[in-house]
């Protein structure tokens, strides 16, 4: 895709955040997106097939700035409590203002729950990445005990996974109303069982 096309591509995802905002899923069409955006239909079903197909790009789009404002939290020089506590709390909390913004849309993903959760697969290898880098460095710098480097990947992917599903139980169930607290807690006990 060239520089304009990429472009025209994030007009109209950024256009029709707006749409699903006040509209919810269910209620949207592919023409309430092309009228948000101020493009034609041959225009918009050029870059997207669908109404999911854009939905899926805005999902993109904001587990991209989730990613980004949650990894910002990461300090080298920072413990790896501190560090795993920073990341997943301010994660969740990006991800609940996100859930805010766009409750009617959650509310009609909630309906079917595989749809929420194929929306949560982005950015799973660079969280696993990160969170691998944490526990490398923690380990260099023997704040916790040596592993083998199966292990380090083992322990990242299972601490991802974990933290994702404790991320739907609160933003599909409400559950955990003191979620920062509850993360801390069990990211203690985690780092504890390292030492």
């Amino acid at each position: 895709m060239t520089g304009q096309q990429e472009n025209i591509k994030e007009e109209i995802i950024l256009s029709s955040m707006k749409v699903f905002e006040t509209y919810g899923f269910a209620r949207v069409s592919m023409q309430d997106i092309s009228k948000a955006c101020g493009k034609g239909r041959s225009t918009l079903y050029y870059y997207f097939t669908s109404k999911m197909d854009v939905f899926d790009a805005i999902a993109e789009y904001l587990c991209q700035q989730v990613f980004e404002v949650a990894r910002r939290t990461y300090n080298r020089d920072a413990s790896l409590e501190d560090n795993l506590v920073g990341f997943l709390q301010a994660k969740l909390r990006q991800i609940n203002l996100i859930t805010k913004r766009f409750h009617l849309a959650f509310e009609d993903m909630k309906s079917d729950p595989a749809l929420m959760v194929s929306k949560t697969r982005y950015m799973l290898d660079d969280e696993i990445k990160l969170i691998r880098e944490m526990i490398e460095l923690a380990v260099g710098k023997k704040e916790i005990q040596a592993l083998e480097e199966k292990d380090i990947l083992f322990l990242s992917e299972m601490l991802v996974t974990t933290s994702r599903c404790f991320e739907q139980e609160v933003l599909l169930f409400d559950r955990f109303p003191d979620f920062e607290a509850r993360l801390s807690w069990l990211t203690s006990i985690c780092v504890k069982g390292l030492r």
